[in-house]
């Protein structure tokens, strides 16, 4: 009788295949670590911010939201580097509030080797922002599940995670602020006596992305230069022949420059370099697909996703420019940054045929292109597939994470994109939790 009480009680779990879409139906409301209107709230959201529920108990819904939750982990079982962390223990506890009282009622565990960006201290906690598969629960009643195809709410998931981009608090701030809480957007007096320091801590809280981008366009002249410079200095283009030979050892190269590359793009916008960015990913989806090691794959798709990070912060920033633009009055320049954002997230073709290797996952969009239907997805980057030989079936694997080398094509069934024409694919092993 009591087992098959509480079994009652659990939330009932929704098939993978049909976990649902909805969309935040009242101006204002919050989703909660718990099922419980007491319960501490993790996010507060707005009319029309998408979620996804995956879990129902009436009247309550467990939903993930675009860009993930803003968390609380123990100093203790967490290590950082320039502002991203990696989990150092098992089960380590996802914390609403920086406390182990009652109140803060744990959303899941952290397994060990994931990833964090960290967002503000507080005592021995820290404030992080973790991946979205973390759910958390709402009130049904305050959900609306309008119509849409798959291709709509996935643009619209999209679009949220970037206007979500969280960025890693500067290790020197979270050092220098010992016991109080560091999140630049209640700092106003750190922000007026140190303009430098707050053109970095002021991005501590991914509800002031606007305020990020601004501080961004404020730094001045001199600094942009310098930064710009010193990334250039650092810059030593690879060739897919080099990783070919020393997997490993080009990997280690190319995590070196990425982390100099982001520091300085997260400093000022200006020293994005689309050409730089680009070069490294090309290294490791050579390393993947060349690597026979477990470690040197994962620790290449690792690399992969901070590059997936960096370029929705660098989105998130022209979008935030051309808004600031369009609300001055200035239209040109607005329509100018809109259109650059639209450029910067296609991906870059090599002139003439060319040759590419690809990872991402396998989806299909047959309402899209009937004739080209797959693409190949990670992060913002969509790209069309297809195996022009008929040597692989693609539909074996959708929902699979691939490495596929091919060459660019032209399709006049495909507008404004080329296609990879496949020659060799093959499935990555499922990620380590």
């Amino acid at each position: 009788m009591l087992t098959t009480l509480i079994l009652t009680l659990l939330p009932a779990a929704i098939p993978q295949a049909d976990i649902r879409y909805a969309e935040i139906a009242v101006d204002k409301t919050s989703i909660r670590s718990f099922y419980d209107k007491n319960a501490a709230a993790v996010l507060e959201v707005e009319k029309g911010f998408p979620v996804q529920v995956v879990a129902e108990l009436v009247p309550w819904s467990k939903v993930r939201v675009p860009g993930g939750f803003d968390v609380w982990v123990h100093q203790d079982y967490v290590e950082f580097d320039a502002g991203r962390g990696t989990i150092t223990s098992n089960r380590v506890r996802i914390r609403p509030l920086p406390s182990t009282s009652a109140a803060s009622h744990a959303l899941g565990h952290f397994s060990k080797g994931d990833e964090v960006i960290r967002l503000g201290v507080e005592r021995d906690w820290v404030k992080v922002r973790y991946q979205e598969s973390v759910a958390a629960w709402i009130e049904t009643k305050h959900l609306a599940f309008p119509k849409r195809e798959l291709n709509e709410w996935q643009s619209l998931w999209s679009d949220m995670a970037d206007l979500r981009i969280a960025v890693p608090l500067p290790e020197d701030s979270a050092e220098g602020e010992g016991e109080s809480e560091v999140e630049a957007t209640n700092d106003a007096t750190a922000e007026s006596s140190n303009s430098t320091q707050s053109s970095e801590g002021s991005r501590g809280s991914s509800s002031e992305q606007t305020s990020s981008a601004e501080s961004h366009s404020s730094q001045s002249s001199s600094s942009r230069a310098a930064n710009a410079s010193a990334k250039a200095d650092a810059w030593t283009p690879f060739t897919a022949a080099q990783v070919a030979i020393k997997p490993g050892e080009h990997r280690a190269l190319a995590d070196k420059q990425l982390k100099v590359l982001s520091d300085a793009v997260t400093k000022s916008n200006d020293n994005w370099d689309r050409v730089h960015l680009d070069n490294l990913e090309m290294v490791y989806g050579n390393v993947i697909w060349h690597s026979t090691e477990r470690k040197e794959i994962d620790l290449a798709r690792a690399s992969l996703t901070k590059i997936d990070g960096l370029r929705r912060f660098y989105f998130a920033a022209l979008a935030s420019d051309a808004r600031r633009a369009e609300a001055a009055g200035d239209k040109i320049r607005a329509v100018a940054l809109q259109d650059q954002r639209a450029r910067e997230m296609k991906p870059r073709l090599p002139e003439g045929g060319g040759t590419a290797v690809e990872i991402g996952w396998v989806e299909y969009h047959p309402k899209v292109s009937a004739h080209i239907p797959f693409k190949v997805v990670r992060g913002s980057r969509a790209i069309p597939m297809h195996s022009y030989d008929g040597h692989q079936n693609l539909r074996d694997f959708i929902h699979h994470e691939i490495v596929v080398r091919g060459t660019w094509r032209e399709d006049k069934t495909v507008e404004g994109e080329r296609v990879l024409a496949i020659t060799e694919l093959r499935v990555l092993p499922a990620r380590r939790k």
